[in-house]
């Protein structure tokens, strides 16, 4: 296995003529919680979207604990949990119904799948909401519910892009203490514009601007 949790050689991603990532290049160890700063478009999430297999790079390459995030992508989502600004969990289906089929899409099996589910559920303080369909959740819920959905098959890497988007005070505090719990010895990227948040969760900081990596608070 790497010794890097992720690793990027010169990626770079272009949508035509706009280039969305410059010949980013560096090093996160296992562990670490890393916040990416930037402003709109400075190309942060494109980066987080590419080390979690949801875009592929138009030049470089990328690893996740020694995985190759293009040629071995089945492997690395086994490894990632991803949290962007869509949501991943089905609106017809409950969340618990979505958990289980989360948890039977990672292979795992049926006696640990339900004590896994009564954990993230309980994690995420979901329990009164297990059976209510996704679509009659809050933005709040539902941001819960797809958190709950990362953490189902215990990833070593969380990618976390803008969780704190449209949250409230409170449900900044849980998702926070979450993390603290379910992440602990987990490598955790987490991209926000709230810098005095970022500040307080994370012991790395990495700031994107113009598709680049302008500034690294701990970069090899």
């Amino acid at each position: 296995m790497s010794e890097y949790a992720v690793e990027c050689k010169d990626i770079a991603k272009n949508y035509g003529h706009i280039h969305a990532l410059r010949s980013v290049s560096l090093k996160i160890k296992p562990g670490e919680i890393v916040g990416v700063l930037g402003h709109n478009g400075a190309g942060k999430s494109t980066f987080l979207k590419i080390v979690g297999t949801q875009l592929m790079p138009s030049r470089g390459t990328a690893h996740i604990l020694g995985k190759d995030v293009e040629r071995q992508r089945k492997e690395v989502r086994r490894i990632v949990g991803f949290l962007g600004h869509l949501s991943f969990m089905y609106d017809e289906l409950t969340v618990e119904e979505n958990l289980q089929f989360y948890g039977q899409m990672f292979e795992i099996n049926q006696v640990d799948l339900k004590n896994r589910i009564e954990e993230v559920i309980d994690l995420v303080d979901l329990d009164r909401y297990r059976a209510v369909e996704v679509k009659k959740l809050s933005h709040g819920l539902r941001k819960r519910s797809d958190l709950a959905r990362i953490f189902l098959h215990s990833p070593k890497v969380i990618i976390l892009d803008e969780p704190f988007s449209g949250l409230d005070e409170a449900a900044v505090k849980l998702l926070i203490n979450s993390l603290k719990s379910q992440g602990e010895g987990a490598t955790i990227l987490l991209s926000s514009h709230e810098f005095d948040l970022v500040k307080g969760t994370c012991n790395r900081t990495m700031v994107f601007r113009d598709g680049r990596v302008a500034s690294d608070t701990g970069g090899s």
